[in-house]
């Protein structure tokens, strides 16, 4: 079993359409725990930590000695998915300064995400992503295989962010799964186009409840590494999580 650093999950519970309860967080860390998983960063959504501050702070402390007591080799890690448009971005970077929306382990990383029903041109992307990277922060694109919709050239659109300085991740089983969906075949195709090209840096599972968006690590982490090589796995995998995210 190859070990796994998830940089993108919702499971910690009541903040926002993830995880519902104490109970539903530790089963998910368990289910992660199964497939390879050694260290987790909860990562909630930034509109519901900014509203709901007081309890992410709670709820986050308690999982933490919670897991420490149950699994000795596992690491749990504060983030925040924050949503990005023009309109949000100065807010956005007041919440990071000042605490509110975590970055990535306290490092300058910052994972990002982009509405593809709200965001029409990927030069809105590549404004808010300047943005980040002026205030002195480095964005990590979560999720980079949703946004088809407003990509010109995805290949193309993501050397250009990659070439700015900001990092990419992908959903693990995204590599692997269409989920019967017409845009989950899109996000498939276009998650093994950005891996092809080496254009990734880290993967996440996008975990949330028990009932939706499972961390389904084991298959995508395999065809991850079969596809590619064991090498660049391994950076995806855990590597670049330990180096870059310090975790």
């Amino acid at each position: 079993m190859v070990k796994v650093i998830d940089i993108h999950s919702h499971i910690l519970y009541g903040i926002d359409d993830g995880s519902q309860s104490e109970l539903e967080t530790m089963t998910l860390i368990e289910y992660e725990y199964t497939q390879g998983v050694r260290g987790i960063f909860l990562t909630n959504h930034s509109i519901c930590v900014i509203s709901r501050y007081k309890e992410y702070q709670k709820n986050y402390e308690n999982i933490i000695k919670k897991a420490k007591k149950k699994y000795k080799d596992l690491k749990l890690y504060k983030g925040c998915e924050i949503m990005c448009a023009r309109d949000l971005m100065k807010e956005n970077i007041s919440c990071i300064r000042e605490g509110i929306y975590p970055t990535m382990n306290g490092t300058e990383y910052v994972l990002v995400e982009f509405d593809p029903y709200d965001i029409s041109e990927v030069e809105e992307m590549d404004y808010c992503l300047k943005y980040i990277l002026d205030a002195g922060y480095i964005p990590i694109i979560a999720h980079a295989e949703r946004y088809k919709r407003f990509y010109n050239d995805p290949i193309e659109d993501i050397m250009r962010a990659k070439e700015m300085g900001c990092k990419v991740q992908v959903n693990l089983y995204s590599i692997d799964q269409d989920r019967g969906t017409k845009d989950g075949g899109a996000r498939k195709i276009l998650a093994n186009e950005f891996l092809k090209e080496r254009l990734v840096d880290f993967v996440g599972t996008d975990a949330h409840r028990t009932n939706y968006k499972l961390p389904e690590v084991m298959t995508g982490s395999e065809a991850l590494r079969i596809r590619y090589g064991d090498e660049y796995g391994a950076e995806l995998l855990y590597k670049n999580a330990e180096k870059l995210l310090k975790a």
